[in-house]
């Protein structure tokens, strides 16, 4: 499959942007000590809302093209949380097979 949501576009996106990732896993295992199931959609807004409100250097524009992907390597990456997301399987998919 083609186009901007690529495994491979993800991998250049999070080297270019790893302060993203590192938001999105604080957050996540925020709400990993609360929840057994939550939104990684409602995780990027909250990354929106803080470097909006909170830094005043830099606020993230980040695709919502971006969530799976961002939801994919924290539960490859915190494996005893990979049940926070929920991952829908696909016939055409931008993910490597294995993925979640």
């Amino acid at each position: 499959m083609n186009g901007k949501w690529t495994t491979d576009n993800f991998e250049l996106h999070h080297k270019a942007n790893p302060a993203i990732y590192e938001l999105f896993c604080r957050f996540a295992l925020q709400v990993a000590a609360k929840r057994t199931y939550y939104s990684a959609k409602n995780i990027f807004h909250r990354i929106r809302w803080e470097t909006m409100i909170e830094e005043q250097d830099g606020i993230f524009k980040i695709d919502d093209g971006w969530i799976s992907h961002y939801a994919r390597k924290f539960a490859h990456d915190y494996p005893d949380h990979k049940s926070l997301f929920c991952f829908r399987a696909r016939k055409n998919t931008y993910h490597k097979r294995g993925d979640l």
